[in-house]
């Protein structure tokens, strides 16, 4: 998958053919450019939306501005996510892994979508992981995006409560 066909292009972004770009690591250590890979993350879904790439620029922007900014290791140069499109993802938090070698942007989009693509009815899908692997791994199908859990303390508490209540009874029976 190399050139810049318009039917390579569509095959690879709207195609059901496994397609992985192996050379992608490769391709990001020749740019030259300092980067950590960054995992951009809904904070209330916990939806995977995008994974990327920061340098200590754009990390220093995605701070300071309050959404996600990242670094474009194919046009070399900061990348504010939705400066284009309107998908805009608000910067709630930023975490950094053991090895502190990637990133976690905890994010809240402004809009439904996130990737740079759209669906069959045009509208910007809401994660870039739409499609998944099948049965056999070789090919590939789309996928609606997870359905939102929410978290309730309520819930949780009231759950607590039951399992008192229930501990509590087991051991009057068991007298």
């Amino acid at each position: 998958m190399g050139g810049g066909d318009a039917s390579e292009h569509e095959r690879l972004e709207e195609g059901c053919e496994l397609l992985l770009d192996w050379g992608k690591c490769g391709k990001v250590a020749r740019c030259g450019d300092d980067v950590v890979p960054v995992v951009v993350q809904d904070v209330e879904s916990r939806e995977v939306l995008i994974l990327a790439y920061a340098n200590e620029r754009a990390l220093a922007e995605a701070r300071s501005r309050g959404i996600c900014v990242l670094w474009s290791t194919s046009r070399r140069k900061l990348w504010v996510k939705g400066e284009t499109s309107g998908d805009f993802l608000d910067l709630i938090e930023v975490r950094v892994n053991c090895e502190q070698n990637s990133l976690l942007y905890l994010v809240r989009p402004r809009r439904a979508g996130a990737c740079h693509t759209r669906d069959a009815r045009g509208r910007t899908r809401r994660s870039c992981y739409y499609r998944a692997l099948d049965g056999d791994g070789s090919w590939l199908v789309k996928r609606e995006p997870p359905k939102r859990v929410g978290y309730s303390p309520e819930a949780v508490f009231g759950a607590f409560l039951l399992g008192a209540a229930l501990a509590t009874r087991l051991k009057v029976f068991a007298r």
